[in-house]
């Protein structure tokens, strides 16, 4: 476990700008407001990536208590990406059954989440996030490139054509010894990941969208005394006279959730409250209780992304029902997204424009997480008796609930003009399978690295001209094939049943691992990429 209140002190070049007749120092490439998870990651894949970011975080050191619970196989993908999945898979849980219940106990739905996820990575996994924290601290560290600041609040914001200025207050002295202390730091661009009361959206005065869902729920976390063998690992109780559920939180701790009814403000607060609460399942012999806390469970997201040179991931950017379990892995998803695309503009490889595509992206690939989030909770958190035991009579007679396709991404840096079927996995997330290379066996991404990526079911260098060569030096597009005379061999198949069942040669995966083109045919390769390089302007001289 590292110290918690550690700073990093890295990366402290600077950049001069024109600004009028004058010069203006630029401190950093980027400037990032919020360091929890989100803002970790973003800082994580920008430092990788060689941008210099400054980090200023409000809270005197990481945060040492849970709130998110839970991550899938895309985030682990991310998190192997920067080099820190092996250490959040020590700590963390494979999830294997999440069930839903009625008051009876009575098994309602069991959603299987024991699968193998496309990304490589076990479908989901249950996280104590100050372990993560950790390991995504680590992580940035070890990029060299980001200087972060604890203790430092965001109280200001103005910008200017070329670069952004942040004024920051010593919360409590710790960086200068005089508490309330402020300073200005400027960079080309700033990310706010500071959470969903973020005050840089405040600040610039962006107003939410309210999707409509509102409920308070109590939640209630323990660190086990001792191994806990209950009825239900994680569940969902749908009990009409006070919903609940209950999680792992990594291996050593554990979570209960209850709404709260109307007039029970109050009452949720007290500590009587959350031992009476969880009375049937463990008792204070088995569990020492480290947090408890009530939150309005909202479904909130805001219209524009981007305002000017400042831009909003995470929370800052949207909020969710949390029963897909989908809240920080959005974040997270909007974190891989935007680092790659703002290191392409800040060192001037890629037009600006490029940055709309964020937003673009992935809105729309949030609100229908949020939208998913809230059906399910509207079905599982049902308080009529009536309607509860409708319900529970069409799930017990085999009913099952709709099952939409996760979604993908329907806009922004994607092929123009799929055919049917390339359209069917273009927006997608790319395949990451297991490969032999020189008698090692990895996944992949060990292998390729994680910028832009070529797979190939068969050799077709025969099909790529002069001109599409260089486009592929440009990106650094690293190519793979399986076929005959490959370095590389598809250890369990995955990519061979990959292509086979989607009827495709190749795909062109993206930095942050979603398809951006697919081909049926060897003569659809020099198109895509030509196309891609003149969106991304990466063929000038």
């Amino acid at each position: 476990m590292i110290d918690r209140s550690q700073s990093i002190t890295d990366g402290s070049d600077t950049i001069s700008c024109c600004l009028g007749e004058g010069m203006t120092t630029i401190d950093h490439d980027i400037l990032l407001v919020g360091y929890g998870p989100v803002g970790q990651t973003f800082a994580a894949l920008a430092g990788k990536l060689g941008c210099n970011v400054g980090v200023y975080e409000r809270y005197p050191s990481l945060y040492a208590l849970p709130r998110a619970g839970h991550i899938d196989h895309e985030i682990m993908r991310i998190f192997q990406s920067i080099g820190c999945a092996e250490a959040v898979e020590k700590t963390a849980v494979r999830s294997n059954t999440y069930e839903w219940r009625n008051a009876a106990g009575e098994l309602l739905i069991n959603f299987e989440w024991n699968a193998d996820g496309v990304s490589g990575w076990p479908s989901d996994f249950l996280i104590f996030q100050p372990d993560v924290e950790d390991a995504l601290d680590a992580a940035v560290r070890s990029t060299g490139r980001v200087t972060v600041n604890h203790g430092w609040e965001a109280v200001g914001v103005v910008q200017h054509p070329d670069h952004v200025q942040l004024t920051v207050r010593d919360v409590a002295g710790k960086s200068t010894g005089a508490a309330g202390e402020t300073r200005q730091v400027t960079a080309k661009y700033l990310v706010a990941c500071d959470g969903g009361n973020s005050f840089v959206r405040r600040f610039l005065g962006l107003e939410w969208q309210d999707l409509g869902f509102s409920q308070p729920w109590l939640v209630v976390d323990f660190k086990e005394k001792r191994s806990l063998s209950l009825p239900y690992e994680n569940a969902q109780i749908c009990d009409p006279a006070r919903p609940m559920c209950l999680f792992q939180l990594g291996k050593e701790h554990r979570r209960f959730s209850y709404m709260v009814m109307p007039g029970e403000e109050e009452w949720a607060k007290r500590t009587e409250t959350a031992w009476s609460l969880v009375a049937p399942w463990v008792r204070e012999d088995d569990v020492e209780l480290i947090r408890q806390a009530t939150y309005i469970f909202e479904s909130k997201l805001l219209d524009r992304w981007r305002a000017g040179r400042v831009l909003f991931a995470g929370d800052a950017a949207h909020v969710m029902p949390p029963f897909m379990g989908q809240g920080m892995c959005s974040g997270i998803r909007d974190a891989a997204n935007l680092a790659w695309k703002m290191q392409l503009v800040v060192s001037g490889r890629a037009p600006e424009s490029l940055l709309d595509t964020y937003c673009a992206e992935r809105k729309p690939h949030v609100a229908d997480y949020i939208r998913l989030s809230m059906e399910v909770g509207r079905i599982s958190c049902t308080t009529d008796p009536a309607a509860a035991a409708a319900r529970d009579k069409a799930l017990l007679s085999g009913q099952k609930l709709p099952s939409p396709p996760m979604p993908a991404l329907v806009d922004g840096l994607l092929m123009s003009t799929p055919t049917a079927g390339e359209a069917s996995v273009v927006g997608q997330l790319g395949p990451q399978g297991r490969v032999r290379k020189n008698l090692l066996v990895k996944r992949a991404d060990d292998f390729l690295g994680t910028g832009w990526q070529l797979i190939c079911r068969l050799d077709l260098s025969e099909f790529i001209s002069a001109r599409a060569t260089q486009v592929i030096d440009r990106l650094g597009l690293q190519i793979v094939h399986f076929g005959a005379g490959s370095e590389m061999e598809d250890v369990d198949g995955t990519y061979e049943r990959y292509f086979e069942a989607n009827g495709l040669i190749a795909v062109i995966v993206r930095p942050d691992f979603y398809i951006h083109s697919a081909m049926e045919t060897p003569d659809r390769l020099e198109p895509n990429l030509l196309e891609l390089a003149e969106r991304l302007n990466c063929c000038r001289s």
